[in-house]
């Protein structure tokens, strides 16, 4: 039997990714939240199985500059990355770098949850 997949949630505003957790533990799905994303790059061995939701600008680290850094080290979950400024030029840019979907706040808990199950199950994730 395969693990549960996890969503990994990367966003340094405590609020949003707390509540993320909660959501995606409402529907079902394990969450963990990190504070950073060097938090979730030092924490990759433990991140098997799952999808990363993670926001755009942060103080360290960009959620491009992380999926970039994803993929340079061969991680293969999908990454969402999420924001709350963005526009057309950088949906492209993400798009392009190998993001999943690119999200703009605010969105509906409907709109989150449907784009990770989408992403696990375009990923060979999950089924269904």
């Amino acid at each position: 039997m395969a693990p549960q997949p996890v969503i990994y949630i990367v966003d340094d505003d405590d609020a949003v990714r707390d509540s993320l957790c909660v959501l995606f533990g409402v529907e079902g799905l394990a969450a963990r939240g990190h504070v950073s994303a060097q938090a979730l790059l030092d924490d990759l061995p433990g991140v098997p199985h799952g999808c990363i939701v993670t926001d755009m600008h942060m103080a360290e680290m960009t959620g491009l500059e992380l999926l970039c850094r994803l993929k340079a080290l061969g991680v293969a979950l999908p990454v969402i990355v999420m924001t709350g400024r963005g526009g057309p030029a950088l949906a492209a840019e993400v798009m392009a770098a190998g993001a999943a979907a690119f999200i703009e706040k605010p969105f509906g808990p409907e709109d989150i949850i449907e784009a990770v199950r989408t992403a696990m199950r375009e990923s060979g994730r999950v089924t269904g």
